[in-house]
């Protein structure tokens, strides 16, 4: 453990979550139902067979020019190239965020802005607050130029640029209460 880990460790309240989002530092706390719905969204790409190396979760992956990003969960492509423990942007496949606040201008604006501009194929947005999926594809410069709303109840299919599939059976996603 270094002095760092224990600095971090004194100021940052435990189950919080910090990250670096264009020059603002976010310190959010991680939610049950946003721990629950990543747990369910990895277990989908183990059932569509995807190497469990290409599944991330929370795993700093970089994009030149800007602020990097640990998205809640991010497919990578195979023969991504890691760089110490991250990886590149141009070998993420796919990018799911869950939500850890209702309205979140982070997941529904500025990442959108973000994935669309470097090349992003498949961007969802599972929010328990809402119980709704929303599928994002065909980035361009400033986001997405389809974008599908699936509410929870529902499968959502993420189609990769690999040719892999993974459906995502949401019946079981939870939803934000209170």
């Amino acid at each position: 453990m270094s002095v760092m880990d224990d600095l971090v460790r004194g100021v940052i309240p435990e189950g919080y979550q910090i990250e670096l989002f264009e020059g603002t530092v976010i310190m959010t706390p991680q939610g049950p139902e946003q721990s629950r719905t990543v747990f369910r969204l990895s277990s989908a790409a183990e059932a569509a067979e995807l190497p469990a190396e290409r599944v991330l979760s929370d795993v700093l992956i970089k994009f030149p020019g800007e602020n990097d990003a640990a998205p809640d969960l991010t497919i990578l492509a195979e023969g991504a190239t890691r760089a110490g423990n991250s990886y590149f942007s141009h070998d993420v496949l796919a990018v799911v965020e869950v939500p850890s606040e209702p309205d979140d201008d982070k997941d529904y604006v500025r990442n959108v802005r973000k994935y669309g501009r470097y090349g992003i194929r498949t961007y969802l947005v599972a929010d328990p607050f809402k119980g709704v999926c929303t599928l994002m594809t065909e980035p361009y410069a400033t986001g997405y130029g389809k974008v599908q709303e699936v509410p929870y109840g529902e499968t959502v299919t993420l189609y990769l640029d690999s040719g892999e599939v993974v459906p995502i059976d949401t019946s079981t996603f939870p939803v934000h209460q209170g």
